[in-house]
């Protein structure tokens, strides 16, 4: 049974790819190829699934131990799963199969999040609603066990997410990052994630081009090839090396639109996560506060 030494629990759209890639790089670290197994959120799930990544993630151990086939005695296992900070019965799971892992959460503004969240999902065809402020009105009324749509809000609310993993588990055993400071300071925030994971934090590790853009298509071929590439994403994991598919979705994202968040949107948000994000700043000693600056 795989004991990873360390997961990266979270939080979608918050810099989780571009971790994956920086730490696939280092050779001390075996990271699976595939992002977001999600296994320790929806292990032994059958549907109905409570949450709409629960169909397309490993749920079982056997599958899981076989992602990490080929790592090396003297390197550092670990994968990443967003989904770990959004599924609360995730916590538990790690608890009990994977006790002394360390874990670690990158987090952004949620009221950004929470924009890019939709944007994403305008790109690849699933989201129909082109007012955002209309998108964040029509939360209650989407299900959430099955339409991705449905969690622009809910995924933001960090303070709520991390505070069973601050209760069950050695604060030494957690490390919270800011997107922001990994867009800043990419050199000190991977040097000083290395030593947190305890391999040697000197290895260089060179950029990457961003990844997982979000925005809007600009015409019907984009939209229908971003259309095709989420439908079949799947397979396509599975056929496509990935240095080829990030070229073709760096090309593709090179033709997206991304317009200002409203000012309406953003002032509901930060009404929205402003007891949380006080609350979340004070758990891990951070100051916040321009996360709620309009």
């Amino acid at each position: 049974m795989i004991q990873p030494h360390f997961l990266v629990i979270g939080a979608y759209k918050s810099g989780t790819t571009a971790l994956h890639h920086y730490l696939r790089a280092h050779p001390e670290i075996f990271i699976p190829q595939r992002k977001e197994p999600n296994f320790f959120a929806f292990a032994d799930q059958v549907s109905p699934f409570d949450f709409p990544a629960a169909s397309t993630s490993i749920r079982d151990r056997t599958s899981y131990d076989r992602l990490f086939l080929g790592a090396q005695n003297n390197q550092k296992l670990g994968e990443v799963s967003p989904a770990y900070l959004a599924v609360s019965s995730a916590c538990d799971r790690i608890r009990v199969d994977a006790p002394k892992t360390h874990l670690i959460a990158i987090l952004r503004n949620p009221a950004e999040r929470a924009y890019s969240d939709y944007l994403m999902y305008r790109r690849d065809g699933l989201e129909h609603e082109e007012s955002f402020i209309d998108a964040l009105h029509k939360q209650n009324s989407r299900d959430s066990s099955v339409d991705p749509t449905s969690h622009y809000v809910s995924t933001g609310f960090y303070f709520k997410q991390l505070g069973p993993y601050f209760k069950t588990f050695r604060h030494d055993q957690i490390r919270i990052l800011l997107h922001e400071e990994l867009s800043t300071d990419r050199e000190g925030v991977l040097r000083n994630l290395f030593e947190f994971i305890g391999v040697d934090p000197t290895v260089e590790i060179a950029d990457q081009d961003p990844s997982n853009v979000s925005g809007v298509p600009t015409s019907l071929p984009l939209r229908l090839a971003y259309t095709f590439r989420n439908r079949f994403k799947n397979q396509l994991r599975n056929v496509i090396p990935a240095p080829i598919k990030r070229s073709i979705d760096a090309g593709l994202e090179r033709h997206l639109t991304r317009e200002p968040m409203p000012l309406e949107a953003r002032a509901f948000l930060i009404d929205t996560y402003r007891t949380d994000v006080e609350l979340l700043g004070t758990l891990i000693d951070r100051d916040l506060s321009s996360w709620l600056r309009p």
